[in-house]
């Protein structure tokens, strides 16, 4: 398994893959259709979220478990998610009405982007303890393999 720097470093990769991808549907989605900042920034987060945990799974560690990284990478998400979609909510309700509409979908990326920094190092500590731990459990010696 690779050291946590190299970890961390592809982590970082993935989750900054997930997020240019997620910031562009985001902004297409709300700028070009009609939908508000809830339904958009839902389907920028699972827009999101697939590549991320694939690439968190096959790159950043090495796969394990799929039904437990599967629970453990949807819990942690939603909860992220939550807050990413809850943050653009709040800013269609409070701060765009305050913009001209041209820069409105731009606020919108903008606050959705803010919801994603603070919980990048708290996600990635509860994937490394669990998807660390998994599979380093996994390619433990026994005593018949061990000599």
């Amino acid at each position: 398994m690779a050291p946590p720097r190299i970890r961390l470093a592809r982590f970082t990769i993935a989750s900054a893959i997930a997020t240019g991808i997620s910031q562009i549907v985001l902004l297409a989605v709300y700028g070009w259709t009609s939908v508000d900042a809830t339904t958009a920034s839902t389907v920028a987060f699972l827009a999101g979220s697939v590549p991320h945990f694939l690439m968190v799974r096959y790159w950043a560690w090495p796969a394990g478990k799929l039904r437990s990284q599967l629970t453990t990478y949807l819990t942690v998400t939603l909860i992220g998610g939550v807050a990413s979609i809850a943050l653009t909510t709040a800013a269609e309700k409070l701060v765009l009405p305050l913009l001209p509409s041209g820069w409105q979908p731009i606020a919108l990326t903008l606050s959705y982007l803010a919801a994603s920094g603070p919980v990048f190092l708290a996600k990635f500590a509860v994937f490394d303890r669990v998807f660390a731990t998994r599979t380093r459990r996994n390619y433990l010696p026994t005593a018949a393999t061990a000599s």
